[in-house]
Parts: structure tokens; sequence; C-alpha cells
């Protein structure tokens, strides 16, 4: 004999988050944000890159011929903005005598040296501020990302349950028109028979196709549903695959996420999670790192430096020298309109994230509190929508005994079918927006969504 087909297992939630997480494309577009972070972050630490600098001079006429080369290495540090730096350099030929300095011995001339500001570019300048600025920018990065990470696995769970509550739309609706087929030939027996109006039959068969439009738009629903949580739900390649119906789980789970946690815990918690918040404050050190920069570079520029240089090798006049250098060069900007204009940008700057910060403080607590509210709702529409539903199965089952004994017509027992309907999907559509309620307060709280620990328990009958 041949082995029966395992039975399918039921698409869960765990999955399509996994999947998402995976290969979701505006998630991986996000992702290369943090890339382009540290590509500009290095483009930074290049501002502190070794410089080797050449120069050669040939005069091939006139009254004096010489030759002149002048190799020089540059190497500015984070160290209070001192630039080292060292070269050699070779003069041979005649020189004029105001040119004399020009020629050196037969080696030529080494030379080292330190330039250290003293007032503008001490404590800050360009190339530190921009190395401290791409810094932040791979945290804004980062935050970015965790923030698509929340809202793609919220939009997920949102999608999931929608597909899920489209399978309960879709078993109501053809649950409802099995009944009608079922008792169709029962009802032209009755008729035909003289038990019942013949008015009753084509009752019935109204009712027939009326169930039938109603399953199409639920098939419709479910396809619908199916095409968007494709997008998330993602094979191996990161194609989005349609989940088939076998797939769909027989019902909502009977347990809801715990949620221990009161109102003010919650948005305390969400304050320091939320990575907007994050990405907000790493925005307000990149904007306090430029209004520094432009406050310092109004200062005047005083730069001290020291340079040592020595002769080598044999030379016929006697060349070889041994120097010492000491240089104070002074920078005063008079109008200062450029830094100016630039730390009165970054100050308004500053005050623009303290504004953005207080609104998002205060979206978020009310983020908390309206979703809380939901999910407290939902609890309740779910234990209301279940006792309303029993009620009406009650009364269904009843209508359809006085029926059977002739005390009804098919008109109530119609509607005592589309109301039972009706109640099973108030049921069903109150336990998808229970979960959708969690999906967003995961959220809302900033935390990441863990699928192993959402405490689904088993599943209930469908209704």
């Amino acid at each position: 004999m041949w082995a029966a087909d395992p039975p399918v297992e039921p698409l869960s939630l765990e999955e399509v988050q996994a999947a998402a997480l995976r290969a979701f494309p505006g998630l991986m577009s996000t992702e290369q944000r943090k890339q382009i972070a540290e590509g500009e972050f290095q483009t930074a630490e290049g501002g502190f890159d070794t410089v080797l600098k050449s120069q050669n001079r040939w005069s091939v006429a006139g009254i004096y011929e010489n030759t002149q080369n002048d190799v020089v290495i540059e190497q500015p540090t984070a160290l209070w903005g001192t630039t080292f730096f060292g070269g050699w350099r070779r003069g041979s030929g005649d020189y004029p005598v105001y040119e004399g300095k020009s020629q050196t011995a037969e080696d030529g001339e080494v030379r080292l040296g330190v330039n250290i500001p003293l007032w503008r570019n001490r404590e800050i300048d360009s190339r530190r501020a921009r190395l401290q600025q791409a810094e932040l920018g791979k945290l804004i990065a980062s935050h970015e990302y965790d923030q698509a990470l929340l809202d793609v696995r919220r939009l997920a769970s949102q999608r999931y349950w929608d597909w899920v509550m489209a399978g309960q739309r879709l078993r109501v609706a053809e649950r409802l028109l099995q009944i009608a087929e079922q008792r169709d030939a029962g009802i032209r027996a009755r008729a035909a028979a003289g038990d019942i109006a013949d008015i009753e039959v084509l009752d019935n068969q109204r009712a027939i196709l009326e169930r039938r439009e109603r399953r199409v738009a639920a098939q419709r629903l479910l396809e619908q549903s199916a095409i968007q949580l494709s997008l998330y739900w993602r094979d191996g390649d990161g194609n989005p695959q349609l989940p088939d119906r076998e797939l769909l789980p027989a019902d909502f789970p009977a347990n809801e996420p715990a949620l221990d946690i009161a109102p003010e815990q919650a948005m305390l918690a969400a304050q320091g999670q939320r990575p907007e918040l994050k990405r907000l404050l790493a925005q307000k050190q990149q904007t306090e790192t430029e209004l520094a920069l432009q406050e310092n570079q109004r200062a005047p520029g005083v730069d001290f430096s020291v340079m040592g240089a020595k002769d080598l090798g044999y030379s016929s006049q006697k060349i070889n020298r041994d120097e010492l250098y000491l240089g104070l060069n002074v920078d005063i900007p008079l109008q200062q309109r450029v830094a100016g204009g630039r730390a009165q940008a970054a100050a308004a700057n500053l005050q623009r994230l303290k504004w953005d910060r207080q609104l998002l403080e205060d979206r978020i607590n009310n983020e908390i509190r309206d979703v809380l509210s939901a999910i407290q709702a939902a609890r309740q529409r779910v234990q209301l929508s279940k006792q309303q539903w029993q009620a009406a199965r009650q009364l269904e089952e009843g209508e359809q005994s006085r029926f059977d004994l002739g005390d009804s017509t098919l008109l109530f027992v119609n509607l005592r079918e589309i109301a039972q309907g009706d109640a099973a999907l108030m049921a069903a559509e109150a336990q998808a927006n229970l979960f959708k309620a969690h999906a967003d307060y995961q959220a809302a709280l900033g935390a990441p969504i863990d699928p192993t620990q959402q405490g689904y328990g088993e599943q209930e009958t469908s209704p």
C-alpha cells in the first residue's frame, strides 16, 4: 500500500516574520545605508591620511642653470590638530646670490618639523569634526535599520492576521452555502408532498445564489490578502510566494501574547528603546559638533611651528648647515561671515531637533496609550462577540427545529443563519484585531519581536 501524504503544516507567523527579515527588499535597502555610513566614515578617516608631495624644477636656459628637487611628507593628527612633516630637498647647479639658500650639499637636505595650532583648530578642526559626525552617522544608519526592522515585523504580522481573517470569512461563507444546498432536496420533497408552500423552494434558491455571491467575495478577499502577505513571505531566493489555502491555520491562537506591564512602565520603556529617539539624539550630537566647529572657526588662527634642517654629503662650497626655525603664523578673519552663518544655522538646527524630540516623545506616549486601549477593547470585543455567536447559533438551531416542525418559514431560518454567520465573522474579526493590536504594541514599545516568546497557545475551535 502507498503511504499517505503527511498533513500540511499551517503557515505560522514566525515563518512569515523570518522570511521578511531575511529577504524583504525594503529592509535590505535600509541595510545598505549602514554600508553607506561606513563608506562616509572611511572618507572622514581619509582626512588624516599621510600626504606625499613632490616638486621638481629644472632651469635649462638662462644665466643660471640649476636643478631643484623637493619631496615632503605630511601627517595630520587628531592630537590638538597637530601636523608633523618631514622632507628632503636637493638643489644643484648655479644660483644667484639672493637664492643661495636653494643650493644644498651633494646628498641634499633633510628636514623635520611640527605645526601646532594654538587657538583656531586646536580643540576641534574640520578633520576631527567630520570624523565625529561620520561616527555618529553610523549610529544613525543603525537606528534607521532598527526602525525598519520594527516596521517590517509589524506589517508582516498585520498582513498575516488579515490573511487568517480572510480564511475564516471564506469558511463561514462556505458553511452557509453548504447548509442551503444540502437542504434544497429536502425542501423540494416537502413542497411536492404539500407539507410546505412552493414559495419556500424559490426562497431557498435565492438563498443559494446569495451565498454563492458571498463565497465569491470571500474568495476574492482571501486571494487579495494572500497577495499582500506574499510581499513578506519569501522563498530562499527572495521571491514572493503565494500561500495556498491549505496553509491556513484552523483558527486564531487560543491565548494572546502575555501583557503584564503598566502603561507608565511601557511609556518609559518606549522612550528608552524607540530607534527614532536614538536617531534624533545622534543627529543632535552631530549638530553640536558642527556648532562647536563653526564657533572655533571664528577665532583667530595662531599656529606655532618648529622645523630643523640638516645638509648631508660633500659640498665644494661648504654649504653644510644645521638649522632650527621657529615660526608663529597669525590668521585673523575680519568679517567671519562664513563661520558666523554656519554657526547660526547649526544653532537653529539644535532648536529644531529639540522640538522634534518633544513632539516625538508625545507621539510615542500617545501611541502606547492608544494601543493599550485598543488591546483592552479588543479583549472585550472577543468575549462579547463569542457570547453573541453562541446565542446566534442557539437561535439558528431553534429556528431550524421549528421549521422542521412546520412552525416557522424558511425566511426566518435564513435570517437566523445569516445572523449566526455574521456573529461568527465578528468573533473572528475581534480576534484578528486583538493580535494586530499586540503587533502594534511591540512596534510602539520599540522592543524587537521574538516569535518564540509570543505566548500563543492551542488553537480554538473555528466558528
